[in-house]
């Protein structure tokens, strides 16, 4: 009798766990919205909607292509909430014909694909301002990425970056620059990080289509700061040791109080190729070991500015260095 009893009770528990389970499985199915269609709006955008068909999303992400192939890439241009059944496309280029798809998600979770709609542009040049074009990565370093882009309009405002990093989905608007600017540089990043960027322009009126896109990694964090300590009798900076390197260097300098020190590398021409501190140090004598093994042979300079209490520059100083691989 008590065999028949735990043979039932281990029959109900693997139930219990069947149905359990089975039931976060259905509660973490999530429909695809249906009725995917998009249409041209007003000569300024192409409206994409859809019909919503869960109840536990947290909301869209909508993709967009030059072509059907689902093959091929396909990039994420928006989100949106839950429950709701459209999204405005407004970087779009006149007469070119654009292809939609959308899917739900909730956390980690996500739906199959819609059905693809397709539309053809149709925006007023006019007053819209052209896309800008040929985007590039101009230079690279430790925490810094400047990109450039050709002007292909003559009414912009401005001109909006975006980026987004190695794992995100979606780009995000991080900055804007005038008109007829054609350079830009975001700073602060993080050491062997990568990063994509594209950008738009914009007037009162509208913004364009995105240019291409492009990546950046941020280059490994090649300086290693050691404080020696023993409080010097004034600011300095010795030149660097070895000189002429291949590739490693030290530069050795002191601080005589708490200092924001900032020492960045310059090539011969006076274009600044990567900043080695940028930071609060306590007083004392420090030894920074640069490793150039990712530049060229050749005549390079190092700057040190110091500031004491965000007064003006306590002390500043230049000196050369060679390369020599």
């Amino acid at each position: 009798m008590i065999k028949s009893h735990k043979l039932l009770r281990n029959l109900i528990l693997t139930t219990m766990n069947i149905i359990f389970i089975s039931g976060y499985m259905f509660s973490q199915t999530i429909n695809p919205p249906g009725d995917l269609e998009a249409e041209p709006e007003e000569f300024q955008y192409i409206k994409v909607k859809w019909d919503d068909n869960s109840n536990n999303e947290d909301g869209f992400y909508i993709e967009r292509s030059l072509s059907p192939d689902t093959t091929v890439a396909w990039e994420t241009i928006g989100q949106t909430f839950a429950n709701s059944e459209q999204f405005l496309d407004y970087w779009v280029t006149n007469q070119v014909t654009y292809y939609y798809r959308a899917y739900a998600y909730a956390g980690n979770i996500r739906s199959p694909y819609s059905n693809i709609a397709f539309t053809v542009a149709q925006i007023d040049t006019g007053i819209i301002p052209r896309a800008p074009s040929d985007l590039l990565v101009d230079e690279i370093t430790e925490t810094s990425v400047s990109i450039s882009w050709q002007d292909n309009s003559y009414n912009e405002s401005g001109f909006i970056i975006a980026r987004r990093q190695l794992g995100e989905i979606v780009f995000r608007y991080i900055d804007t620059v005038a008109a007829d600017v054609l350079t830009y540089q975001e700073v602060g990043l993080t050491p062997d990080n990568t990063y994509f960027y594209k950008l738009c322009s914009y007037n009162a009126f509208g913004v364009s289509d995105f240019t291409n896109t492009v990546s950046a990694r941020t280059k490994k964090n090649t300086s290693v700061i050691n404080n020696i300590s023993e409080i010097p009798d004034g600011f300095f900076v010795s030149e660097n040791y070895p000189n002429p390197f291949n590739p490693v260097t030290k530069i050795k300098f002191g601080l005589l109080e708490r200092s924001f020190v900032s020492l960045e590398i310059f090539n011969i021409m006076g274009k600044k190729m990567e900043t080695l501190i940028d930071q609060d140090l306590s007083a004392g004598t420090y030894e920074i070991v640069w490793n150039a093994a990712g530049f060229a042979s050749g005549v390079y300079f190092y700057r040190i500015n110091v500031m004491v209490n965000n007064r003006k520059t306590e002390f500043s100083r230049y000196n050369k260095m060679i390369l020599n691989k």
